[in-house]
């Protein structure tokens, strides 16, 4: 191990003071990421003794392996379903009533015409 060396502060000039900050905050990166790698290697290497994945041991499933059994976003009960229209325009359109809204009932709104007027009786 080096030898500690004691710095004279008082005596450096500004720039020398910035210089030694930024070279100290360059080397507590650097050893700070060679700590936490030494971390996750141990912590992995402990839960492999263990029979566990690092995920495991913190409750969370790696990011490639989300689906809906670990919690992930369900599909819809109507997925891949045909819908029947809610919505018929003046020259035919139709519109499930699902999604953004479509121009024509866009327009027919700003005309002041009631969207209500367009549904398709059931």
């Amino acid at each position: 191990m080096a030898t500690k060396q004691t710095i004279d502060l008082d005596s450096m000039t500004a720039e020398e003071l910035r210089a030694l900050i930024t070279a100290a905050e360059a080397k507590f990166a650097e050893k700070r990421e060679d700590a936490l790698q030494a971390l996750k290697t141990e912590m992995e290497e402990r839960a492999k003794q263990l029979g566990l994945s690092v995920g495991d041991l913190f409750g969370y499933a790696p990011p490639e392996s989300h689906d809906s059994a670990r919690g992930g976003r369900k599909p819809r009960k109507d997925a891949g379903k045909t819908i029947e229209p809610k919505y018929r325009g003046p020259n035919g359109e139709e519109w499930t009533g699902r999604g953004r809204k479509p121009k024509w009932l866009m327009a027919a709104e700003a005309d002041g015409k009631d969207p209500e007027q367009f549904r398709i009786a059931a």
